[in-house]
């Protein structure tokens, strides 16, 4: 998912967002356990922004820092699942609401073409196209709010998940349902309906922790 930032933004923040974007990619495995030298020698940068970063990442939720040793990136299960998607479920209706308020006609065209590019990734059978889609999609939806402090949160604890999604694929079907809930979502958005846009929301945010719940099983 690409951001944007200032071009003034501080390395160790600039590393934060590679370092999760990386993690979503596969760079660092679930699991894996990395060291600041390892990181300081892939992004060519000195100890100090990655130690920075490192600690940022810990605070999130996305690596769990160990004692002279670097940090490692926790494998996802199904608390963490549980957890992660009753918080996003809860935080996405809100924003849905709120964008519903706050969307210009042009962020909600926007919209609509993102979910035409999951669409089309989603066809191609492209796992990680559709993983990579999709946290784009949810991205723009969440950020027509304005809320910053929702976003970053949500952004942050979705890198382990599509981490985990981009390794073991979509459960049968589950594509599909992915397609109609993004249309049912632009569409209540697009008509400005606060009460259609949030249900519609909440029920795809359970539906996916559902899903990844049953890959769970199966990748056990």
């Amino acid at each position: 998912m690409a951001v944007r930032q200032a071009i003034n933004t501080p390395t160790y923040l600039r590393l934060r967002e590679q370092i999760r974007d990386d993690i979503v990619a596969g760079v660092w495995a679930l699991g894996s356990h990395i060291t600041l030298a390892e990181l300081g020698a892939h992004y060519q940068v000195s100890n100090i922004p990655v130690r920075e970063a490192l600690l940022q990442l810990q605070g999130e939720g996305v690596i769990e820092m160990r004692m002279n040793r670097g940090a490692v990136i926790p494998s996802v299960d199904a608390k963490f699942i549980d957890d992660t998607y009753h918080l996003r479920g809860a935080l996405q209706s809100m924003l849905a609401r709120l964008a519903c308020l706050r969307a210009s006609d042009a962020q909600l065209k926007a919209l609509e073409q993102l979910s035409r590019a999951y669409e089309d990734a989603a066809s191609a059978g492209d796992v990680a196209a559709s993983v990579a889609a999709n946290r784009e999609f949810h991205h723009h939806l969440d950020s027509l709010a304005d809320n910053a402090q929702a976003l970053e949160v949500l952004q942050a604890r979705s890198s382990l998940v599509d981490a985990f999604r981009r390794v073991h694929g979509y459960g049968p079907g589950r594509q599909d349902k992915v397609i109609a809930q993004h249309r049912k979502i632009v569409k209540a958005i697009v008509k400005r309906d606060a009460d259609a846009a949030s249900a519609a929301v909440l029920a795809h945010a359970d539906s996916a922790r559902q899903d990844l719940l049953e890959l769970l099983k199966t990748s056990a």
